[in-house]
């Protein structure tokens, strides 16, 4: 067997390893599973098989040392007093500010604070809570709704990611000073994958045109996007150039959106998506993606079953590499991208929504028929929308005037953009 398909396997047993401990399995289940699997896919030797089912019990093992020391110390259920400190760019919304906080000692652990819009808090700060922690519906989050909160001092976060989240809030404040509400907020998600001044309206046509994603930091986002950059981008200049420009744009668009987890996690699925594009193998990406896989369930192994961002990221850039190629098969669709990439968006959603089908019908119980129709009408003009977006509100710094001009055009996207997600929102 070849070097990269040991890899592969090797990496793909300790997937297998940490799901299994994260569904609670049996050991001795998990050795029966593995050793069929491992028969099953023709393994030569005893060496194999047994190299296998030890990385099975790795992984498996792994995902309960890491358990063991990050487990939640949280009282549940009871008015209890505690202090912890902002952890993320807290978002605003209509009914209020959601705030998710670090847990400081006695206690460990993360909550989601839902509190009024007044008075604002921000990254770094230390709060005093007092309150009732409970589980969400799903289970996935500790919350605590309108507690007492007493602000004890700030600026106890990384500096530099603080300055990135006033960046950030700088760039929003540019974009809502020359475009309009509905447009604004929309740009706002694209760029920075902040819904909180959407209505509820244009949430609800979101779901139901299927194109939330656009507005979501995910790989599946990021690789439609780069993909369609890349394809623009090598009109304009050879191959390695198109690759580091398309790069570079990864790298800011992350840092633009204050190098939030779930944007970091996206950046890197973008980058090994191009890179395996870029050598043509479709081993190269099989082993590029598990490996990248791999790498984020070392540092967090309940990703994998608790991080539906991280499930549907995955799944997505899966089903575009190995499902579009038959999708272009059976439409007969030419070599050519066609204009603005259309063809290659229109089987690149195809592939990614029918890979990521059954997670959102586990997760959302709910499927949207007619979304390839809004995400091929949209997706071929996010990578314009998102430059034009940027550009905007870059101008911000120099000049109101100059990107006022910018926001014209950004806005006729925008509407354009706006219309086609309310009509098939709407359900005509």
């Amino acid at each position: 067997m070849r070097a990269y398909d040991i890899a592969f396997y090797v990496a793909l047993f300790f997937i297998l390893g940490v799901g299994s401990a994260s569904l609670n399995l049996s050991i001795w289940y998990l050795v029966g599973i593995s050793t069929i699997t491992a028969l099953f896919l023709y393994f030569d030797g005893k060496t194999a098989i047994s190299l296998l089912i030890f990385t099975v019990f790795i992984g498996f093992f792994y995902y309960h040392f890491y358990s063991a020391f990050t487990e939640d110390k949280i009282i549940f259920g009871r008015s209890i007093n505690f202090q912890g400190i902002v952890f993320k760019d807290p978002s605003s919304k209509l009914s209020g500010q959601e705030i998710d906080i670090e847990l400081q000692n006695p206690y460990r652990g993360k909550v989601r604070i839902y509190t009024p819009t007044y008075p604002e808090f921000k990254y770094g700060d230390l709060l005093d809570v007092r309150g009732v922690i409970e589980k969400s519906s799903s289970g996935r989050l500790n919350i605590i709704s309108f507690p007492k909160i007493n602000v004890l001092d700030i600026g106890k976060g990384n500096a530099f990611k603080s300055s990135l989240f006033s960046l950030k809030r700088k760039l929003i404040s540019n974009l809502q000073m020359v475009l309009d509400g509905e447009k604004s907020a929309l740009m706002t998600g694209i760029l920075f994958g902040e819904r909180a001044e959407f209505s509820k309206d244009f949430n609800d046509a979101l779901q139901k045109s299927g194109t939330t994603h656009i507005v979501a930091l995910s790989g599946f986002n990021i690789s439609i996007i780069v993909t369609t950059l890349a394809s623009l981008l090598s009109y304009i200049w050879n191959k390695r150039q198109a690759f580091w420009a398309t790069v570079a744009f990864i790298f800011m668009f992350v840092l633009m959106t204050g190098a939030e987890a779930s944007a970091i996690r996206a950046g890197i699925m973008g980058v090994v998506f191009i890179i395996a594009q870029r050598a043509s193998r479709l081993y190269s990406f099989r082993n590029a993606i598990t490996l990248t896989a791999v790498i984020m369930i070392i540092i967090n192994p309940k990703l994998l079953l608790f991080d539906v961002g991280f499930e549907l990221s995955f799944l997505a850039l899966l089903g575009i590499i190995y499902i579009t190629p038959s999708i272009r098969k059976i439409l007969r669709f030419a070599k050519e991208p066609g204009f603005l990439n259309w063809r290659d968006s229109l089987a690149q959603t195809f592939g990614a929504q029918l890979a990521t089908m059954p997670v959102i019908f586990y997760v959302f119980g709910r499927i949207t028929p007619i979304a390839a129709i809004p995400n091929l009408l949209i997706l071929g003009l996010m990578p314009l929308t998102m430059f034009l977006g940027f550009l905007t509100s870059s101008l911000g710094f120099v000049s109101y005037h100059l990107s006022f001009i910018t926001a014209w055009f950004t806005g006729v996207l925008l509407g354009y953009e706006i219309f086609i997600i309310n009509l098939f929102g709407s359900g005509f």
